[in-house]
């Protein structure tokens, strides 16, 4: 597969990292609108790929897929453009900047049979891949209640200029989705700050799905980096603290002793991220199973917040 590379910062550059290792891809063009550094260079040598300052200059009848890693307000013309070219795409969340971007660009992949992957990485984490299989296989029981909080203190140095519920928050909704399998939450409750940032920077989201309850945080006034989940239902419940790109990441499970006593927990180590390459190969594979039911996740995320921006509860 002939791809190309638009944006090479910090999330363009895990995705090369990954595709390095695949020696069923090619990199035919790698696009950034800065100068030309040494790790680029090195890239292109090894790749005997193509630096381009411009998207505009790519040769689109030489690649099959595009990776599209730029911050979230260039994302839409550049993705609306890969779409009409009908090549498959792999785009950084948000898909575009609210619900009308995001249903345009999800209906132009499903007109022109194309795979449109939005780039939620954090439901391919091995911690958060073994919760969904110990809730699929009936450790936890019946979910009572899920809390999900996913938190840093960028506030600062934040420069996608969407707010933490659009850049970190959209992870959390996306892992809400994930563990209690893609379904329409039926009531929605939000609050969120702006305390030192232009857009809201901190916030609490309230769900219900049916009778589960779950509860997300999303920040960039927390001044600690962390990710915690806790998923407690009849039978036991599984809690996940950190991420592996921040050092040792813990999973524990704790299976319930009636009628109140201690748990029995057991408990898992991860200590690499690989995310990303279990999203990229997802990717990889719906493109050659041609399963385009992958092409509304970026939409169904955006429902949810564009419920939330516009107060529809």
């Amino acid at each position: 597969m002939n791809l190309a590379i638009i944006g090479f910062g910090n999330i363009g550059s895990k995705r090369i990292e990954v595709i390095k290792k695949d020696l069923s891809c090619k990199i035919i063009y790698i696009v950034d609108i800065k100068k030309e550094d040494n790790k680029i260079i090195n890239i292109c040598n090894n790749f005997s790929a193509v630096y381009l300052k411009s998207w505009r200059k790519i040769n689109f009848d030489k690649i099959d897929a595009v990776i599209l890693s730029t911050p979230p307000q260039l994302l839409y013309p550049i993705a609306k453009n890969i779409l009409q070219k009908k090549k498959h795409l792999l785009t950084e969340k948000p898909l575009g900047l609210n619900l009308k971007q995001s249903k345009f660009l999800t209906d132009l992949s499903i007109k022109n049979k194309v795979i449109l992957k939005t780039g939620f990485n954090l439901r391919f984490d091995n911690a958060v891949i073994l919760a969904k299989n110990l809730i699929k296989k009936n450790k936890v029981g019946k979910i009572y209640y899920i809390k999900i909080s996913y938190v840093n203190g960028t506030v600062l140095t934040n420069k996608n200029k969407i707010g933490s519920l659009l850049d970190i928050g959209s992870h959390s909704i996306n892992l809400a989705n994930y563990f209690i399998g893609d379904k329409r939450f039926l009531s929605i409750r939000s609050i969120s700050q702006s305390n030192e940032y232009f857009k809201d920077d901190n916030g609490f989201i309230f769900f219900k799905h049916k009778k589960i309850l779950l509860h997300i945080h999303h920040s960039f006034v927390s001044w600690k980096n962390n990710f915690h989940v806790e998923i407690s239902g009849s039978k036991g419940s599984v809690t996940i603290n950190s991420l592996p790109k921040w050092g040792t990441q813990e999973l524990i499970y704790s299976k319930r002793v009636y009628p109140s006593g201690k748990p029995k927990q057991t408990k898992y180590y991860f200590n690499k991220d690989i995310s990303w390459s279990n999203e990229w190969f997802f990717f990889k594979k719906t493109i050659k199973r041609k399963n385009f039911a992958n092409n509304f996740e970026g939409l169904a995320n955006m429902r949810i917040i564009d419920r939330i921006k516009n107060n529809r509860f």
